[in-house]
């Protein structure tokens, strides 16, 4: 195998280079996005989609309990590829779980090092906010004792939006955020979430950066699937033909401008070659970041960029 790395930017945090890239996972563990056409990958696949990931660079990945059979098919994965002491992983806990029942905590959390195959989890995280209500309450104590065993290197939430965004930058053992933004959605940035996350040392990581696969469907699919995206589809597709741009293009050239690790999954080994490719192109300028607001902002709504109040199809 080829692991030699690529020019792929990396970021410093705390001492550490982070690849600019997370691979993200859920795709290899179940059928995900609203633009899948090809389901779940098979293991032959998983592995040149991880292949293509660790020779270009990317030696972080991203997954989660709850992600089906995302977490047994990395670890059979990365065994097979030798490269088990080379990648960072990030998991979070299902939210299934009773997260005051401490038992079925360290049941969970060892049953991912058992699927995954390591000794150590660069994050865990927990899959919702309101999990938070429960630190107290033996779920910190718990996590933070996983931490100072050395098995957990950094705690963080995945947060679903704004609202949550607040009371996770100042809760002290949330280290790593995971935040959705995009070229349509741009509130986080609106709200300074990332300048406030650098000043008080925390890490951002920005997934959805095609929200779900929506940026990269014709405005005809879209109006099938999500009848009330099809304005903003029509009004997004003519900003990137006015520009010479594909969706996706337009898309990792906005999150190029946030400054942080993009998690980003991957269906294929050549839409991953695709998707590194384009992380070698120049962030949007200030002046496209205007004219995209003033094009998009008049027809967004809450209930297109939050995928949890898409109907289900």
């Amino acid at each position: 195998m080829n692991t030699a790395t690529s020019d792929i930017e990396t970021l410093s945090w705390r001492g550490e280079s982070i690849s600019r890239l997370i691979l993200g996972t859920v795709q290899l563990g179940m059928p995900y996005g609203i633009a899948n056409t090809q389901g779940q990958p098979d293991l032959r696949v998983a592995t040149e989609i991880v292949e293509t990931a660790l020779a270009g660079g990317v030696r972080y990945f991203d997954t989660a309990q709850s992600y089906g059979e995302s977490e047994k098919v990395l670890g059979a994965v990365f065994r097979e590829l030798g490269v088990l002491d080379q990648v960072c992983i990030a998991s979070k806990l299902n939210v299934q779980l009773d997260p005051t029942d401490i038992p079925q905590l360290d049941t969970a959390i060892s049953q991912s090092f058992n699927r995954l195959g390591v000794e150590r989890l660069w994050c865990m995280m927990l899959h919702r906010a309101s999990w938070l209500d429960y630190w107290d309450h033996g779920l910190g104590e718990t996590l933070l004792h996983w931490c100072d065993s050395g098995r957990i290197q950094h705690l963080g939430v995945s947060i679903a939006g704004p609202a949550e965004a607040v009371r996770c930058l100042e809760h002290p053992d949330m280290e790593i955020l995971q935040v959705p933004c995009n070229a349509w959605d741009r509130r986080l940035i609106q709200q300074r979430v990332f300048d406030t996350a650098r000043e008080r040392g925390k890490l951002c990581c920005v997934r959805s950066i095609y929200l779900q696969g929506l940026l990269t469907m014709s405005p005809e699919a879209v109006a099938q699937r999500l009848p009330a995206a099809r304005d903003a589809a029509e009004r997004w597709h003519a900003f990137c033909q006015r520009h010479a741009l594909r969706p996706q293009e337009a898309a990792m050239r906005f999150a190029l401008r946030v400054q942080t690790p993009l998690v980003v999954g991957a269906e294929s080994p050549d839409q991953l070659r695709d998707t590194l490719d384009l992380m070698g192109k120049d962030p949007f300028s200030p002046e496209l970041l205007d004219e995209l607001s003033q094009t998009l902002d008049p027809v967004l709504t809450e209930e297109i960029l939050e995928p949890w109040h898409w109907p289900n199809k």
